[in-house]
């Protein structure tokens, strides 16, 4: 179910495809299931209407607080008024919208009860096979660290790009700075790695350990390392510093264009929350 959010959050930021990619995303996640269990005829029907259930519930009450949350940020930055902890803020926004989400989901956990036990196995293969792709990846960026370090780079650069039109001589050193400071680790696999485990655990007990299932999907960040804690803290500490200081380098032109897309994207959604009242 965590891909439904991934699909109606990410959807919002991909250009001109992003409303059309929203109104149908209830479809996308149905698509995307297939490729973890394959569901019995009426297992599809139950879950294609909770997923419907849930991409109105969303629309309904979810977007709206996107709204006022990106409205208000715009009329700081216009304002000149952004303070540094508006970062902090924004970003405890944005897990409070993602927990919103994790506890609506709790509703749908009973789910997975209707699942064989050989779609269980199959479901839990498949999520493996996604870490140990992941895995396969990390090692090759091991094995050419400069060239990963270029690629984190480039895309910083990109993302820039969409907000603000163009990069600057300066941004681009720093954001080469943010790159190089960033704390290196491989907490992230492994903590996913654990969550797997701790769900199959839960999932292929006769019947389900339901408690435990929705303790992982509304608590996943209990099963952190304290070192994977550590490290959490110490990036957030040097992405907040960065993204000031991109900030505070934006020229009149580039913040003018920053305003001009937040404006598109609250357009945006006042489409689709109309489209879903």
């Amino acid at each position: 179910m965590k891909k439904l959010l991934c699909c109606l959050t990410v959807l919002l930021l991909t250009g001109c495809s992003a409303q059309l990619g929203y109104r149908y995303a209830d479809t996308l996640v149905e698509w995307q299931l297939d490729d973890y269990v394959a569901l019995t005829d009426d297992q599809q029907q139950r879950v294609s209407v909770t997923i419907d259930e849930l991409h109105l519930w969303h629309a309904q009450q979810e977007l709206p607080k996107y709204r006022t949350a990106l409205a208000e940020l715009r009329e700081k930055i216009a304002a000149k008024q952004l303070q540094y902890d508006d970062i902090d803020r924004t970003e405890n926004q944005l897990w409070q919208f993602w927990a919103n989400v994790q506890n609506r989901l709790l509703d749908e956990v009973a789910l997975l009860q209707d699942l064989s036990m050989a779609q269980r196995r199959e479901l839990l293969n498949n999520l493996q096979d996604k870490i140990d792709e992941q895995r396969e990846e990390q090692a090759e960026d091991n094995d050419s660290p400069i060239l990963a370090q270029i690629d984190r780079v480039n895309r910083r650069e990109e993302r820039l790009k969409e907000w603000t039109g163009d990069v600057t001589d300066e941004q681009q050193v720093l954001i080469r700075k943010w790159v190089r400071e960033r704390p290196e680790g491989e907490f992230w696999l492994d903590y996913r790695q654990r969550w797997h485990d701790a769900f199959a655990d839960a999932l292929l007990q006769q019947p389900p350990d339901m408690a435990a299932l929705q303790a992982l999907i509304t608590e996943p960040r209990a099963l952190r390392s304290a070192e994977h804690k550590a490290y959490t803290e110490q990036r957030t500490a040097v992405r907040h510093k960065y993204l000031w200081l991109l900030y505070e380098s934006l020229t009149d032109a580039q913040r003018q264009k920053l305003l001009e897309q937040a404006d598109e994207d609250l357009q945006l959604l006042d489409e689709l929350i109309a489209d879903f009242k």
